[in-house]
């Protein structure tokens, strides 16, 4: 059975920055795998493009590009802030206002997202929107550790069951 739309995929992987060479940023074991419903949008589109048509056991390498991940790094995705936006009335704590955290925010939309603060001064606090992986070639190196088809239930909710009977091939 091979890796295509409406598939459960189980697979390991290291990620690393640039080349097998870079910082290792995430591992997933294969004693815990990742498992998702193949060609769903549980992955990066390129990522799939690059397993799609591999079988249990078939070994992966290779590096995606920012422009195919993540994108390039976005300097008008920075913005400075007055600070009272964030400590008004029921806003965070200023302890919470650290360079390196995160900050929860939300489209007009009402979608949430992050945003990473990189600077903090008495009165403004600057406030980065970018991927932490934006602007960054990604390495990856993995093994295919099953393939199955999804059950019907798994193909109409998008989401692979946390416990099932299927076996995979």
């Amino acid at each position: 059975m091979i890796v295509e739309k409406n598939k459960v995929v189980s697979f390991s992987y290291e990620l690393k920055l640039q080349n097998d060479k870079g910082e290792s940023i995430q591992q997933v074991k294969k004693s815990k795998p990742l498992k998702i419903l193949f060609g769903r949008g549980n992955l990066l589109e390129h990522f799939e493009e690059n397993i799609a048509g591999l079988k249990k056991g078939d070994e992966f390498e290779f590096v995606l590009k920012s422009e195919k991940s993540y994108g390039p790094y976005n300097k008008d995705a920075v913005a400075e802030y007055d600070k009272t936006i964030f400590t008004g009335e029921g806003g965070m704590d200023e302890d919470q206002l650290e360079v390196g955290n995160f900050i929860p925010m939300e489209t007009e939309d009402g979608t949430p997202f992050n945003g990473k603060v990189i600077a903090v001064s008495k009165d403004k606090i600057t406030i980065d929107f970018n991927h932490p992986l934006a602007g960054k070639d990604l390495f990856f190196k993995g093994q295919i550790l099953g393939v199955r088809d999804a059950t019907p239930q798994e193909i109409e909710t998008g989401k692979v069951a946390t416990r099932t009977k299927h076996a995979e091939k």
